[in-house]
């Protein structure tokens, strides 16, 4: 921006041409028209990373608590939250029909040396999701008491279905489903175990959803 002293021309307001002129406290100015900004389409890799973004952070907003120590020994270089944040965006994407969707199965939420369970289980009976493991699956990596934390999102409803608490020795937990004749492919299910300190942590299992087992 420039003033304007008395000169050949003298001073002028209002616009002419890319300049604007005009005066405050008895100072003539003379100023550019601002450049209009274009507005460019994304690219196909920029509107991809946009959709992933934005799919995984609110997939993982309320989980974000329980990812400061479920992922916490990860990297030292960052949150849990954050970390677990970049594994997924690395592993947890497939394309169908050219719209990006979360991969359900390869969701992590924890990483750890903690022992997983073994012979996880998943069904539907009765307007319940019951879900089973080894419970013996104690001592050099992982005791009775450790925590298990078991995940269920439910598609259609895009959020996660709150679990009754269990420890490793129960080898048991449920939760209601909301609906008596649920479409089974519509939930997913995790499980993780953290120690009773949550310092340590075990891996993510996904759990595939069966038919009851045979009393």
């Amino acid at each position: 921006m420039g003033t304007i002293k008395e000169g050949i021309n003298g001073p002028f307001r209002g616009k002419a041409g890319s300049v604007i002129g005009s005066r405050w406290r008895k100072i003539n100015y003379i100023k550019g028209l601002p450049r209009k900004k274009e507005r460019r389409k994304p690219s196909q890799p920029q509107a991809e990373a946009r959709t992933k973004f934005a799919l995984l952070n609110r997939f993982l907003d309320p989980l974000s608590q329980l990812l400061e120590a479920s992922f916490g020994s990860f990297t030292s270089r960052a949150t849990g939250r954050n970390a677990a944040f970049s594994y997924n965006y690395d592993h947890a994407f497939t394309t169908v029909d050219g719209d990006v969707q979360l991969n359900y199965p390869e969701l992590r939420f924890s990483h750890g040396s903690l022992v997983t369970a073994g012979d996880e289980r998943a069904w539907v009976a009765d307007g319940m999701l019951h879900v089973s493991w080894d419970p013996n699956t104690y001592g050099m990596g992982g005791e009775q008491d450790d925590k298990a934390c078991v995940f269920v999102y439910n598609v259609g409803y895009q959020r996660f279905l709150p679990i009754t608490e269990a420890t490793r020795q129960d080898g048991a937990a449920r939760t209601v489903t909301s609906k008596p004749n649920i479409d089974q492919t519509e939930l997913h299910v995790w499980l993780l175990f953290m120690d009773k300190l949550k310092k340590r942590a075990s891996k993510t299992v996904y759990i595939p959803i069966t038919e009851a087992p045979a009393e």
